[in-house]
């Protein structure tokens, strides 16, 4: 069909198509293999890039835990640089929690680092992750996950690889977050300086602080997931996820003022959004104080997403207000002259 020169110019045609067909695809792997390096390389070496969040790995006996890590623009290393520690809520995870709440630009306006710790399940992945609170909430407290030492290797890892200053490490949270936190305020006080719940209780069982720590606590009036007067949730799967019934916020409150032998009769005060039970005379320069959002839902007051139905409280903004409070108090004493917005 076709004479010989031309099925030699056919051929040869083939043979040069098939080549650049295995170099593409050698360059193909080569450059998958070089993007692969590229991210290994970026996890090792978070630090000398500086500012981007990044998920990191933490092994706490047999389990990989991870958190992200957000580093302030124009951190240099080995700055004595604050901490606070940002816990989702049952079922999220750290990086929805940054999205919820802000303090990635919060901490690059103030200068401080922070750390978004993820939870567990039984699955292995980063969905619908709990926090052992003792009496909440499903996995993680029916697994009796080690959480707190899970926290306190992390504290010890940031101070040693960041030059965190010890004195100034904090924790918050939302819901079962929350209620880790009030858990972490009780057991590694001598760790953290201040906690700050949202939306979130203690229960029956929560130790006394070890030493004092400063509590400010954010919780509405509406809330049906953690109910503002304790007890069961309306919602049935919180309800379902409880071992224990929630603490008042009231009871959880006064639980810490008696932890840290707050001496005069709380003051509630009008506020923005509702109102504000301050005990004072505690001991160790410490404060508690409850702020009482009239109508709020189970939200993150200013956060920037929230469920169908219920509103953000933005009346005021938790995120604001929570590092107002953090820079005000240090571990065991110190304390620094209050500055809050919205008072």
């Amino acid at each position: 069909m076709f004479d010989r020169s031309t099925r030699i110019f056919i051929l040869a045609i083939l043979v040069m198509g098939l080549a650049a067909g295995i170099s593409t695809l050698v360059l193909t792997a080569q450059t998958r293999r070089e993007r692969i390096r590229n991210i290994l390389r970026d996890r090792k070496q978070p630090a000398q890039r500086g500012t981007n969040a990044e998920l990191r790995h933490l092994t706490v006996g047999d389990a990989d835990r991870t958190y992200i890590l957000h580093l302030p623009k124009g951190y240099k290393s080995g700055s004595k640089l604050p901490l606070v520690l940002v816990f989702h809520g049952g079922g999220g995870n750290a990086a929805n929690m940054a999205g919820l709440t802000g303090f990635n630009e919060k901490a690059d306006k103030e200068n401080f680092i922070v750390v978004y710790p993820n939870g567990s399940n039984r699955f292995g992945t980063d969905k619908m992750l709990t926090w052992n609170a003792i009496g909440c909430c499903s996995y993680a407290a029916n697994e009796k996950i080690d959480d707190v030492a899970f926290v306190s290797k992390l504290i010890d890892t940031m101070t040693r690889d960041y030059g965190v200053d010890s004195k100034r490490v904090y924790a918050t949270g939302f819901s079962n977050g929350a209620m880790l936190s009030f858990r972490l305020g009780a057991e590694l006080s001598d760790k953290i300086a201040a906690i700050a719940p949202v939306s979130g209780s203690i229960f029956a069982d929560t130790p006394a602080p070890k030493s004092a720590v400063s509590v400010l606590m954010f919780n509405g009036t509406a809330d049906q997931n953690v109910p503002y007067n304790g007890g069961k949730s309306i919602n049935y799967t919180v309800l379902r996820a409880q071992n224990e019934d929630f603490t008042s916020a009231a009871a959880s409150a006064e639980h810490f003022a008696k932890g840290n032998e707050c001496g005069q009769r709380p003051a509630t005060q009008k506020a923005v959004g509702g109102t504000k039970t301050v005990y004072s005379g505690c001991s160790e320069g410490t404060d508690v104080i409850l702020y009482t959002i009239d109508g709020g839902g189970h939200t993150w007051p200013g956060g920037t997403r929230v469920k169908p139905g219920e509103s953000s409280d933005a009346a005021i903004n938790a995120t604001d207000l929570i590092w107002d409070f953090f820079r005000s108090h240090r571990l065991a004493g110190g304390r620094e002259p209050q500055r809050m917005r919205g008072q």
